[in-house]
């Protein structure tokens, strides 16, 4: 980032909604990209959620990716320059810089989430680059098609519910294109690779992860463990997607979302006993449309 200080007076907008947009918790709250996250997948993620959208959104990615290459904690220091006779250091994925931008803590500029609505803010909504040396010099540019990569890969189904083409596995017991399509998503933007899929025993009967007709489930469980929250964010990302997604139902630690109801909330499972209440603390489970 240069040593230049602007003033800057954000225009708040509302983020474009992608399928890494707004993700949800439990009580509407926004949840941050997961711990770990990093690469322009992270930053694709933090960005639109901070608001940053088309050509703005683009850069985002991209300058991100010059700065720091995506990492959330890097650090980089500078020496003495007239406006910061001390040096200075940049901090974090936008690589933030602590002497021009000292309203930004250091807590905030590793963190992905609160990085990216700073950046958002000093950018102008991504209109206002010149802080960045290495828009300044033109760096960003060997980013674009990663950057580019990345929002495609974040970017809804066709607005006619389609799924891109290539996903799903065979039978006997493979997955279906929306389960696999999802699948492979939640790897991509969470890291989590432990995610069980098709299975003809372990579930309860009629499970839609049983394999259907045509040797496929409808179904997958994204392993967590203990860290609950990661778990809200997937369960909060595929509750805002779940049009997109087809899914039918997502559940996790004893609270589930069905959109076959007329007015789909999260709720506690209304049965106590049942698999919904006691078998998901540890994994959120997706069920998708039987058709997808």
């Amino acid at each position: 980032m240069t040593r230049l200080l602007v003033a800057i007076v954000a225009t708040v907008l509302l983020p474009v909604v992608l399928l890494g947009a707004a993700v949800g918790t439990l009580d509407g709250s926004q949840a941050a990209p997961p711990v770990g996250a990093r690469g322009a997948g992270g930053l694709a993620l933090a960005a639109t959620q901070a608001g940053f959208s088309g050509p703005g959104l683009r850069l985002a990615v991209a300058v991100g990716l010059a700065e720091s290459g995506g990492n959330p904690t890097a650090r980089n220091p500078n020496p003495p320059t007239p406006g910061c006779p001390h040096g200075s250091t940049d901090r974090g994925a936008w690589q933030l810089n602590n002497c021009y931008h000292p309203e930004v803590p250091d807590a905030c500029a590793d963190d992905l989430a609160c990085a990216a609505q700073a950046t958002y803010r000093i950018s102008a909504a991504g209109k206002h680059w010149g802080e960045w040396t290495t828009y300044t010099s033109g760096a960003y540019r060997a980013q674009l098609a990663a950057a580019d990569q990345a929002i495609t890969t974040l970017a809804a189904p066709s607005v006619d519910g389609a799924i891109p083409p290539g996903f799903g596995t065979p039978g006997p017991c493979g997955l279906s294109p929306a389960t696999d399509y999802a699948k492979h998503l939640i790897t991509w933007l969470f890291g989590i690779r432990d995610i069980g899929g098709c299975a003809v025993s372990g579930h309860i009967e009629s499970s839609d992860h049983h394999p259907d007709a045509n040797g496929q489930a409808h179904a997958i469980d994204v392993m967590v463990g203990t860290n609950s929250t990661l778990g809200w964010q997937v369960a909060g990302w595929a509750a805002v997607n779940a049009a997109a997604l087809h899914i039918k139902y997502v559940i996790f630690a004893g609270q589930i979302i069905d959109f076959r109801e007329p007015t789909p909330a999260w709720h506690a499972c209304r049965n106590p006993s049942s698999s919904c209440a006691v078998a998901h603390a540890q994994h959120v489970h997706l069920s998708f449309a039987p058709n997808a």
